[in-house]
């Protein structure tokens, strides 16, 4: 039987948490490994996971360093063949959608991630849910399944996107590696989506950064001009169509160091080329994730 390792990310949300993790337990067949990664919270969280979810490794990070840095810590201190990433106010809405996902995966090998069908709290759906499974370019990062071995093959989630638009990327790279990503509309997670911690303008300015930071990791050299000044455009057009704001100012005055972010990435990307060629992929473990003054209580 194939074991799975499930990682939740969370910050400043005890009582939505105490919900992801109920309905998580109530998955049958029970989840092998269930680890929360607290990114800092100073509300009380600990206390509750210690208190009310004993079977739960629990972690709190020393200091709060994004939702990215906490799954790539949730990552490399699991053990389960499937990686399952819910965000803390999320959950399936049927007990075996879980088993459900990672019976599809069993049965398709070529598979790396699949994309859970998403409802919000006002009623929109991702995808038709009577849908067939279909190839997908990225998954929604509140509720998708990882299987370990390709992503460990192509690495973590780039850091210094902070706290989103991972997703996007790590899909280029495992598509790129010839995996397939499908998204499974018949199986449901609903994401509270509530307002507690969610900072528009953050996830504004964040978007657009991350956006333009993975057209310079990833796209092909000779489209690489068109496609960032088509992504700079885009961005701005759709920020600005809600109105201006500072943050916008905020992304022009950090063009150097996205382009920087993203030309590095992209060096060191074309550096792995030559040992890759003749040799197996290996998994990549990176000890600055498993900070000896990071407090494990499981």
């Amino acid at each position: 039987m194939p074991s799975v390792s499930a990682v939740i990310a969370t910050f400043n949300r005890a009582p939505e948490l105490r919900t992801a993790l109920s309905r998580l337990l109530a998955q049958t067949p029970p989840v092998a490994e269930i680890l929360g990664v607290d990114d800092g919270s100073p509300d009380g969280t600990d206390a509750m996971v210690r208190g009310e979810f004993p079977t739960v490794r629990y972690v709190r990070l020393p200091h709060n360093a994004g939702l990215i840095y906490a799954r790539n810590f949730g990552f490399v201190n699991t053990a389960g063949d499937y990686v399952l990433s819910v965000d803390d106010d999320s959950w399936f809405a049927e007990p075996d959608g879980l088993a459900r996902a990672v019976a599809y995966m069993e049965t398709h090998a070529d598979v790396a991630a699949v994309a859970c069908n998403i409802e919000t709290r006002d009623g929109l759906v991702y995808f038709p849910q009577q849908a067939d499974p279909f190839d997908a370019p990225w998954y929604v990062g509140c509720g998708h399944l990882l299987r370990r071995s390709a992503v460990a093959a192509t690495g973590l989630y780039m850091p210094e996107l902070y706290r989103q638009g991972g997703g996007k990327d790590r899909c280029l790279r495992l598509i790129g590696a010839g995996h397939r990503v499908v998204a499974l509309p018949g199986i449901m997670v609903y994401p509270d989506k509530g307002e507690k911690g969610r900072k528009p303008g953050l996830e504004r300015f964040y978007n657009h950064r991350n956006d333009l930071i993975r057209e310079g990791a990833r796209c092909p050299a000779g489209l690489l001009p068109w496609r960032f000044a088509r992504s700079w455009i885009g961005n701005s057009w759709k920020n600005l169509r809600h109105g201006p704001q500072l943050t916008d100012l905020k992304v022009l005055l950090a063009l150097p160091e996205i382009l920087l972010i993203g030309l590095q990435s992209r060096a060191h990307a074309l550096s792995l080329i030559p040992l890759l060629v003749d040799r197996p992929a290996r998994p990549w473990r990176s000890v600055a994730y498993c900070a000896p003054s990071t407090r494990d209580t499981g």
